[in-house]
């Protein structure tokens, strides 16, 4: 059942994650890069970076949450990811989405 959970938080990521992709009007060359952080580091990618998709994840589940997020990207062919790994913070609460290509400024 707790596995199921972790799916389903998954698969509620990647609609909002497919929603702000669409919504933001992403063109094919623009993508997503994922971390784990914690609330500093989310409030910092937050101010740096428009838009953001993140969610909060007991720190004993995040490693679980993050391979079934990465395993159910395929099933999001409009969301460019082109480097699947994951940067980790020490700490990690929050798994963020974020693209590198939309600074605020």
């Amino acid at each position: 059942m707790q596995n199921e959970s972790i799916a389903l938080q998954a698969k509620v990521f990647l609609y909002h994650l497919n929603n702000a992709n669409n919504e933001n009007g992403f063109r094919a060359t623009e993508s997503w890069k994922f971390s784990q952080v914690s609330e500093e580091g989310k409030a910092a990618i937050e101010h740096d970076f428009f838009p953001t998709v993140s969610c909060h994840i007991d720190p004993k589940k995040i490693h679980d949450f993050t391979a079934s997020v990465l395993s159910q990207l395929k099933e999001q062919p409009k969301v460019n990811v082109p480097n699947l790994n994951v940067s980790i913070e020490t700490g990690s609460e929050y798994f963020i989405a974020f693209s590198p290509d939309r600074v605020i400024r």
